[in-house]
């Protein structure tokens, strides 16, 4: 299903099956609340027990596009942090060394197109922590577009995150197949140039 911002995916089973309009729907993962994209979910729990295991074993790519302020340098690169996540304020904090109870965060990036003022990168998760992208691109000094929890200096109109999950590829659990799954750019970047 294609997730708006603004939606959280922490629903209960009533609405997810109010969505399905028959049984429950099962999620296999997670977004933040103000980022927007793809949200997989199992229309049976054995289906998301398997999709669940897909997802833990790194077979599913995922791809992001996300809108920055200040480009990073180089256009196209890969960030490795540590992060520490505190349940106190929901954040985390990436560092450049492992520290204690820190957990190793990885992703790809390339810049895609720049405007005046703002620059879409396409983002390739390797690990999926917790705000991984939103902490590391604010550790090199690129926060995302919107995210004043991460340093950005203002919200967006609309409140969201300028932060799209827009590509799942990954194998059928039956049949091995390669399925792939693609989002347009959310309609509000266009204002931004992008």
């Amino acid at each position: 299903m294609h997730k708006p911002a603004g939606i959280p995916c922490e629903v209960d089973f009533a609405l997810l099956k109010t969505l399905s309009q028959s049984e429950p729907l099962h999620p296999i993962h997670r977004l933040d609340q103000r980022v927007s994209g793809i949200w997989l979910l199992a229309k049976t729990g054995e289906m998301q027990t398997q999709m669940s295991a897909l997802w833990s074993s790194g077979l599913v790519q995922k791809k992001y596009h996300a809108v920055v302020a200040v480009a990073p340098t180089p256009a196209s690169g890969s960030l490795q942090h540590w992060l520490v996540q505190s349940q106190a304020n929901k954040k985390v904090k990436a560092y450049a060394k492992p520290v204690a109870h820190s957990k190793q965060a990885n992703l790809d990036y390339t810049l895609l197109k720049s405007s005046q003022r703002y620059h879409l990168l396409q983002v390739h998760l390797k690990t999926g922590r917790f705000h991984q992208i939103r902490a590391q691109f604010a550790a090199i000094g690129s926060p995302i577009v919107g995210d004043v929890k991460y340093g950005y200096a203002r919200t967006t109109p609309d409140g969201s995150i300028f932060l799209q999950a827009s590509s799942l590829v990954f194998p059928h659990p039956h049949t091995r197949a390669n399925i792939e799954i693609n989002l347009p750019l959310p309609e509000l970047w266009q204002k931004y140039g992008l």
